[in-house]
């Protein structure tokens, strides 16, 4: 995934900096996880699903390159750090890291004023790793490597703020997370399959430069 990555960004920064219709922005947030460890079963046990939720601050970069003169633009944007995240709600450090964290998408925008608000839908991929499980007795055997999913979102953008073509935007998105899996050896079992899933919703701000 990470050379995918690589290639798609560097090729919308450029696409972004080369042609006019193209922007490239900084944001900055707060996003609110809610993963829902499923129900399942070991030995002769069923053991009840459990929800958490763990909020927050983050930031990341987007470029985005307009497709002629239609008001769809076609976007990327990675968040350049790992975020640790706790998987139970007891006082064992279980935990789990996300990284490289990249959404692909696009956005419609509608002019108001000088400014506009705008639709974005898109496709939202992470690479999860250092899974830990530290409860007496339990084991990883495996884990999924991707977390993925789709992403919509709205927000509104600001008219041009001065001269160097800075815009600024607000908007709320939510991904909706595929299942993820992980395989261990616990509750009395030597193989127990236990499946999550996760919703993401981020309220940003961001500046970005048109060109």
């Amino acid at each position: 995934m990470k050379k995918v990555i690589s290639i798609l960004f560097a090729s919308l920064l450029f696409g972004a900096s080369a042609h006019a219709g193209g922007m490239i922005g900084v944001k900055y947030g707060n996003g609110d996880l809610e993963g829902t460890q499923n129900a399942y079963t070991a030995g002769s046990t069923t053991y009840n699903a459990q929800t958490q939720s763990e909020d927050h601050e983050f930031a990341a970069v987007f470029a985005e390159v307009s497709i002629g003169d239609s008001p769809v633009s076609l976007g990327v944007e990675y968040i350049p750090f790992t975020a640790t995240v706790t998987v139970d709600g007891n006082s064992s450090d279980s935990h789990l890291e996300l990284s490289e964290h990249t959404t692909i998408y696009a956005l419609l925008s509608h002019g108001i004023g000088e400014g506009s608000v705008y639709f974005k839908a898109g496709y939202a991929m992470a690479d999860i790793g250092n899974v830990k499980a530290n409860y007496d007795g339990t084991t990883i055997n495996s884990h999924d490597g991707d977390l993925e999913g789709p992403m919509v979102g709205v927000g509104v953008q600001s008219g041009s703020l001065g001269d160097a073509g800075i815009v600024a935007r607000a908007e709320v998105t939510l991904t909706d997370y595929d299942d993820v899996s992980v395989t261990t050896t616990s509750n009395g079992s030597s193989s127990v399959k236990k499946t999550a899933d996760a919703e993401l919703t981020t309220f940003t701000i961001s500046l970005s430069k048109q060109f």
